[in-house]
């Protein structure tokens, strides 16, 4: 079947034959914007000059630093647990974790990551933002990071200048647990 575009002839073909022919992703552009488009889409939140990633199916939420009763004799960076929809959730002063300077922030908010019993809060000094990554921005050597966060933090990406660590929120609330009684 012939069909006139621009004044010329175009050969088509038959639906079943359209759809099984083999796509040359090198010639296609419309393939190679596709393979050019593969993005990683991730919220992050900073911890001193760190950059955490929250994992891509992880459950997060963001709310105002509620009243936290504290636990006594226990890790001074475990600030206590708060009250969520009435699961008990602990609440991790990662700052104090790592001796990093707390930034003066008016309003601090608590990024809680998990649900139910595995939930766990960390207070933030600064809002979560959304990042957007592509195959280039991965880092093939990671930097340096504190003892207490390497273990969690496989992969790093770099993103105007800023590196950005995937965070195994799960393991890390873990092992907080055994470190908590001083």
């Amino acid at each position: 079947m012939n069909v006139p575009t621009n004044g010329k002839k175009t050969p088509w073909l038959i639906p079943s034959d359209a759809l099984n022919r083999p796509l040359n992703r090198q010639s296609d552009p419309l393939a190679r914007n596709m393979q050019q488009v593969e993005t990683m889409r991730r919220l992050g939140f900073r911890v001193g000059n760190i950059g955490l990633l929250i994992g891509e199916h992880a459950i997060s939420e963001l709310t105002e630093l509620k009243q936290t009763c504290a636990i006594p004799n226990t890790a001074s960076w475990l600030l206590g647990l708060i009250n969520l929809r009435g699961n008990l959730v602990p609440v991790f002063d990662l700052n104090m974790l790592l001796s990093f300077e707390r930034k003066q922030q008016k309003k601090r908010m608590l990024l809680i990551l998990g649900s139910g019993d595995h939930a766990g809060a960390i207070l933030l000094d600064d809002l979560p933002i959304h990042l957007i990554f592509v195959p280039e921005d991965k880092l093939e050597n990671l930097p340096p990071l504190p003892s207490a966060l390497k273990p969690f933090t496989h992969l790093g990406y770099e993103k105007n200048g800023e590196v950005w660590f995937s965070f195994d929120h799960h393991g890390f609330f873990e092992s907080l647990s055994h470190r908590i009684a001083t």
